[in-house]
């Protein structure tokens, strides 16, 4: 979920399907009682190149290129020694441009995904 400053709340909601993935960006449009209304503005489909690919959630990427956006990847989660889980194998790479509400892709050089054991 992105919370922006003065915004609206975006959320995104991944779906998987055999070998594609799917991941929506919606917008909070209203509230229905005490449960949110969500509109799909934006949606990306990829197709997995190895049964261990998969989105990789913007709580734990960073890009050194946009260090400030939202940032998720499409790659693998391994364990290191430490028992934390650090990307590889990173084939693609979006930002949630909230200006313009796309995932518009970026560069996968100086993207980093990483899990520590507690989290």
């Amino acid at each position: 979920m992105v919370v922006t400053d003065a915004g609206p709340t975006y959320g995104a909601t991944e779906f998987k399907c055999g070998e594609k993935l799917s991941l929506v960006l919606e917008r909070e449009t209203g509230r229905k009682g005490n449960s949110a209304v969500w509109t799909v503005i934006d949606r990306i489909t990829v197709s997995k190149p190895t049964p261990r690919h998969e989105f990789l959630e913007s709580a734990f990427c960073s890009s050194s290129q946009f260090p400030n956006d939202f940032v998720l990847a499409l790659g693998e989660m391994v364990e290191q020694p430490d028992r934390s889980y650090r990307s590889e194998n990173v084939v693609a790479a979006w930002r949630f441009d909230i200006q313009s509400e796309k995932m518009t892709a970026i560069p996968v050089e100086g993207m980093l995904c990483e899990l520590d054991p507690g989290d």
